[in-house]
């Protein structure tokens, strides 16, 4: 499986990452695995809501915007707490690859306040925040060459840039440089594929894709000039191919996966049976898919994995100690019967045994052997099976009727002792052998106690992860309605909008007034328009009151937490882009002609529901009044100083049966902080 993205595959990924510019940070998280860490960016995007970009580092290294649900740490690392700290609520201005190298770059911007975010996807991978003078703050991890150094408050540097990229091929010098390459000292007795590897840091199956492109055998050494052009044009044909015909998918073999590409690569064109190609729209998505989705599960299996190596060595423990007893019985009644077999034969052994004493007098071993065997018919020394006179033993077949059957063995017996203490060693043998079955007894208890806890524990901790198993899958984002980019709710029938911030404001007036729609305005700076969508109605005094209300409420007379506020409405007529003579006006900012119909003192009041509209049940804020009439269930909010993250979980367990997420409730919000006023 292919660990790392390369260039080629971050170029591709970078330029999809465009649709978080003007993305705020909202937090940083720092994950560590076996094989790595992994930075969780979550930005929040004007009229798109909340996204995460995941960053690896460590054995897979990749970067891009995942759907996938992660296990955040309780208590984050130093690193991810540096990084909330500097670039909390910053825009993202610019992202951006470094010399088409695995570096890309995050441009953090407020006014004067400027970061950058470097990210290294080579070597073991790093991640570095760096001040506007591109002074080091901090790095994931601190590293040393001899040509840079990755500490803080050291100046960064970029790694030696190359002298070509695919951005300066059509330049005449161009050619000259890459066939200068082919001629130089090193390179001479080096396969062409890589050389064209060296000169743009490509990853071999993309210099293998040149190859074949400028039909050169990729093994070639030193070719000629001809050759030269044809990797050249090769080289610029593939670029072409890159910047112009993306087409995203993973290579799976036997199910697997096995590789990721942005572009239709030669070598995958005629794939074997156990093959095949998954194609996505976004590059992003197939990222997300190899490299979050996969390193999820990898985690989670190792958590299996953990857990069956804990149940079988226990059970391995259990299984010595049952043969060991087993064992000790065997050896308990062998040596009973062995020592009860010389007692039944006593007379017999002891004249053997005295026999052999007497004769080993008179000869030696070999011609007593000798004689034993010339026997055997002897009705005593057929009873002899071998001597081992090095040993001092002989082992005798005796028989008796034992417990109601007929025994007979082989009874090894040491001929430097009588009957009586052979038969001794075996009973000695037996009761030894008793003591430890009582020893082994006494362990198998807890031992058995353990692997049943440990197998309850491992039945209900796979139950988990096989739950969190089925529950990777990626964030199934809403299909939202046209009025969801802005603030929104029904009173009284009206859909009624209203915008979130410059942006939205411009967008609700330019493209979303109609003419018989009433828009209404506080008298505060930044304030948002608010539109009822009257589709050619006569609105009444009481919805008047009441948008007043929403209105006030999604103004920045919540965040300053005022008891009212005075609300104008007007129609879209009156609105226009064209400001004064000598005057200019910011975006989002309009000049109000002609008669203002205000509302004095209207309080703000603002409650968060559940409501039916267009046959579906939504989550959103209207007043007290709307909400009492039309919402399935509410509960009302009030200004207060408390974290977002906190209202967030609570309204969440409020509204779970509803199955509203995160980003259903930060959408709606009023600007500032909240709490649940009641239910």
């Amino acid at each position: 499986m292919k660990t790392e993205m390369t260039n080629i595959d971050i170029h591709a990924a970078v330029k999809e990452l465009q649709k978080v510019v003007n993305g705020k940070l909202d937090k940083a998280f720092l994950i560590d695995s076996q094989d790595g860490k992994e930075l969780i960016l979550k930005v929040h995007i004007p009229e798109v809501g909340t996204r995460e970009i995941a960053i690896g580092i460590g054995k897979y290294k990749y970067i891009t915007m995942t759907e996938y649900e992660r296990e955040k740490p309780k208590n984050p690392p130093s690193f991810a707490m540096l990084l909330r700290k500097y670039l909390n609520n910053i825009k993202i201005t610019k992202i951006e690859q470094h010399n088409f190298d695995r570096i890309v770059i995050f441009t953090f911007q407020w006014g004067e306040t400027l970061y950058r975010l470097i990210v290294e996807l080579f070597g073991e991978g790093n991640v570095i925040i760096l001040d506007k003078e591109d002074r080091i703050i901090l790095p994931l991890k601190i590293e040393r060459w001899s040509t840079r150094r990755i500490v803080p408050k050291e100046i960064y540097k970029f790694p030696p840039q190359r002298d070509l990229n695919p951005f300066n091929l059509e330049y005449s010098i161009a050619y000259e440089l890459f066939k200068d390459e082919f001629q130089k000292e090193e390179n001479k007795d080096t396969e062409c594929v890589r050389v064209v590897s060296r000169i743009f840091g490509l990853a071999g199956v993309y210099a293998e894709e040149i190859c074949e492109t400028a039909e050169v055998d990729k093994k070639t050494v030193n070719p000629s000039e001809e050759e030269i052009k044809k990797l050249f044009e090769g080289t610029k044909a593939f670029f072409n191919k890159v910047f112009n015909e993306k087409k995203p998918h993973i290579i799976l073999k036997d199910g697997n996966y096995h590789d990721i590409s942005p572009i239709e690569l030669k070598k995958y064109e005629d794939l074997p049976p156990n093959y095949e190609k998954k194609y996505y729209e976004e590059f992003l998505n197939a990222l997300d898919d190899y490299y979050s989705g996969f390193v999820i599960k990898k985690e989670i299996k190792k958590e299996e994995s953990k857990l069956q190596k804990m149940v079988k060595k226990q059970e391995r423990i259990l299984q010595n100690q049952i043969e060991s007893l087993k064992k000790y019985e065997k050896q308990v009644e062998e040596s009973q019967i062995k020592g009860d077999l010389i007692y039944a034969n006593y007379s017999l052994v002891d004249e053997i045994l005295n026999t052999l004493k007497s004769a080993r007098e008179k000869m030696d071993w070999e011609d007593i052997k000798k004689i034993i065997k010339e026997n055997k018919e002897h009705p005593i020394l057929s009873k002899v099976v071998s001597i081992n006179e090095k040993n001092g033993e002989i082992v005798l077949k005796l028989s008796a009727d034992y417990e109601n059957k007929h025994i007979e063995k082989n009874v090894s017996l040491d001929i430097r002792k009588n009957a009586f203490e052979n038969a001794d060693v075996y009973y000695s043998k037996s009761k030894k052998f008793k003591n430890k079955i009582k020893g082994v007894k006494i362990a198998i208890t807890p031992s058995e106690e353990k692997l049943n806890k440990l197998k309850k524990k491992e039945e209900t901790e796979m139950e988990t992860l096989k739950e969190k198993e089925e529950s990777i899958k990626k964030k199934e984002r809403k299909q939202r309605k046209w009025y969801e980019k802005f603030k929104w709710t029904v009173i009284n029938g009206y859909l009624v909008i209203a915008g979130k911030d410059a942006t939205t404001n411009e967008t609700l007036v330019k493209r979303y007034l109609e003419k018989d729609d009433v828009v209404f305005h506080t008298l505060m700076e930044g304030a948002p328009f608010t539109a009822i969508k009257t589709e050619g109605k006569e609105v009444d005094e009481d919805t008047l009151q009441e948008v007043a209300k929403f209105a006030v409420s999604h103004s920045k007379a919540w965040k300053l937490g005022l008891g009212s506020a005075d609300v104008y409405w007007v129609k879209p007529e009156q609105i226009s882009k064209t400001a004064e003579s000598g005057e200019y006006l910011k975006k989002g900012a309009f000049v109000i002609r002609g008669k203002r119909n205000f509302i004095r003192s209207v309080p703000l009041e603002l409650g968060i529901g559940i409501v039916e509209y267009g046959g579906e049940e939504k989550l959103t804020t209207a007043p007290q009044n709307t909400l009492k009439n039309s919402f399935k269930k509410w509960v009302l909010l009030k200004p207060f100083k408390k974290k977002k993250g906190e209202l967030v979980k609570e309204l969440k367990k409020e509204f779970k049966e509803y199955n509203v997420d995160d980003e259903d409730i930060l959408r709606v919000l009023p600007p500032g902080e909240s709490n649940i006023a009641n239910k």
